[in-house]
């Protein structure tokens, strides 16, 4: 199959064909996608013109903001698995020619990425000076998206061991505990120690008048908050959403409400507000997050991918899950 241009002249689609539509898919924008395609919007406009020519359908609906038809949609997901492919193929040959050079694509939760990163990462790259590392940050859903889509080449996060596609390699357990200002836990409970308790056993009813402060549905804190509230018939009162875990413990500082985090940052909050007087809540056995390394499953897996992951789980086996919070998957 061949494509007309404006001028025309034929030529086949190419690698370029992909990483022009990808672009574009994700920008939702013409004039951005060419920025950051380094390409006049002429020359993107009339390369998709052209797949479009070729393949006898229309791939994007031309009006603001930018969206994809049924066939645009259709075509996004056989470009993205071409560029993953095309990836693997390129950190293949680097692997047969000793090459040890490029850029390592990192998924990681913000909160999960401050704690477990930079003493994998700072020996890492002195393990390997020619690996540059990128890490995408985000919540769990879309980091295991992005590890299929090949926009990441490794994800720290929650994932099935049996997801399909994926190479899964758990490292660790993440414990999770409310954490909440004593003064504003005495002025919600009748009985501020019996709730603590209840709360240990996994039963949220005495703590149904706090006001909470919720991550995300796709936070697998969130998620598993969510989970243990409902078990307990409470319909929380959600004062505050965020992303960011931080910005919770700083509002739970301030006794705005309750916020569940991993343990680790809750023993950091308590150290770094001593005059807040926060408590870290347990939440029963069952509050933990299973946390893995994942990779996409392939002919082959780049031998920087797997020096990566054996860095993180040797760092964590050595004494890094304890001081973390964590423990044995």
């Amino acid at each position: 199959m061949r494509e007309a241009t404006g001028r025309g002249r034929a030529r086949p689609m190419n690698f370029s064909t992909m990483d022009y539509f990808v672009a574009l898919a994700e920008e939702k924008s013409f004039t951005k996608a060419a920025e950051r395609l380094s390409v006049t919007q002429q020359t993107l406009s009339a390369h998709i013109a052209g797949v479009e020519a070729e393949l006898g359908v229309r791939l994007v609906n031309r009006k603001v903001p930018l969206t994809l038809t049924y066939a645009g949609d259709v075509f996004l997901g056989y470009a993205r698995r071409f560029q993953a492919l095309r990836r693997t193929m390129g950190q293949e040959f680097l692997d047969i020619s000793r090459d040890e050079r490029g850029l390592l694509g990192v998924g990681v939760a913000s909160t999960r990425g401050h704690m477990l990163m930079p003493a994998t990462i700072a020996r890492f790259q002195s393990e390997h000076p020619g690996i540059n590392v990128l890490l995408h940050e985000s919540e769990n859903q879309e980091l295991v998206s992005l590890l299929k889509e090949g926009r990441v080449d490794l994800a720290v996060a929650t994932v099935p061991d049996d997801e399909p596609g994926l190479q899964v390699r758990r490292l660790c357990r993440e414990k999770i505990v409310m954490l909440v200002a004593e003064g504003l836990l005495r002025d919600v409970c009748d009985d501020a120690d019996e709730a603590v308790r209840e709360a240990g056993r996994g039963n949220m009813a005495p703590l149904s008048r706090c006001p909470f402060m919720m991550l995300g549905k796709a936070d697998e804190p969130g998620a598993l908050s969510r989970r243990l509230l409902e078990r307990s018939g409470v319909r929380p009162w959600v004062r505050v959403y965020s992303k960011n875990s931080e910005t919770l413990i700083d509002l739970a500082a301030r006794g705005m409400g309750a916020c569940f985090v991993p343990r680790a940052l809750a023993m950091r909050a308590m150290s770094d507000h001593p005059d807040a007087r926060l408590r870290a809540v347990g939440l029963g056995d069952e509050a933990a997050i299973t946390i893995s390394a994942a990779w996409r499953d392939s002919d082959h897996v780049w031998s920087v991918i797997l020096a990566f992951y054996e860095l993180l789980a040797t760092e964590l086996a050595g004494g890094e899950s304890a001081m973390l919070g964590l423990e044995e998957a």
